[in-house]
């Protein structure tokens, strides 16, 4: 009488997301250009045009380029244009400003399966408001 040994495996594998870098946004067409002059005393507000852009937009202002204290801090989902009252600014002042954009996470596509990290910054631009 013969005897067989049937070894069974069963492989349990987990899946993780993946996490990719999103594409840096382009500062083409923003606004404030760089090196604007804002004369406090005749302006409302300051206009910020962000790139119309199928991100999330993360802006930052700080007096310094090294962004070490930063002012303002904000994602923006679904809109490109933020208005910022001028009383927010003091006179005779450089401020620096940046962008960081990241892709939305799309649940209906195989592209879910990656989670999207925030670009790194673009360059910053600087306005002067006196």
């Amino acid at each position: 009488m013969k005897h067989y040994i049937i070894f069974t495996f069963i492989v349990i594998s987990s899946v993780t997301a993946c996490s990719i870098n999103s594409p840096t946004p382009s500062m083409g067409g923003v606004t404030p250009p760089d090196s604007s002059i804002f004369d406090l005393d005749s302006t409302a507000f300051i206009e910020f045009y962000l790139p119309d852009y199928e991100q999330e937009i993360q802006l930052q202002i700080s007096e310094e380029s090294s962004f070490l204290k930063i002012l303002y801090d904000s994602v923006f989902h679904d809109e490109n244009h933020l208005y910022i009252p001028a009383d927010f600014f003091r006179k005779n002042t450089t401020y620096f400003w940046r962008i960081s954009g990241r892709d939305p996470d799309n649940d209906i596509s195989i592209l879910a399966f990656f989670h999207y990290l925030w670009s790194d910054w673009t360059e910053c631009l600087c306005f002067f408001v006196r």
